[in-house]
């Protein structure tokens, strides 16, 4: 787990993700890329977070950041539109 100063500045990792595809890993939050709609966002127990963090029919503007509750984390993202940089863990 990192100390949220490691999380800010990015040093614990990221991934750019694009496309239509579902990515899956260990992500704490992220960054819009370009805006972005999302077709599933699951937690760290593959629950989907659509709804409690206001993503269903929404699109995200460039520079939005969002999170997780620390202990949390994004374990998948489906994107409809647009790209992300998704920060580990």
């Amino acid at each position: 787990m990192s100390t949220s100063t490691q999380f800010m500045a990015g040093m614990t990792g990221c991934k750019v993700i694009s496309g239509t595809d579902a990515n899956t890993g260990r992500w704490q939050g992220f960054v819009v890329n370009e805006d972005a709609t999302f077709t599933e966002a699951l937690d760290k127990g593959a629950a989907s977070v659509m709804t409690s963090i206001g993503l269903t029919g929404v699109t995200l503007k460039q520079g939005t950041f969002i999170s997780l509750p620390l202990g949390d984390y994004f374990s998948s993202i489906t994107l409809a539109t647009g790209s992300i940089v998704a920060y580990n863990v």
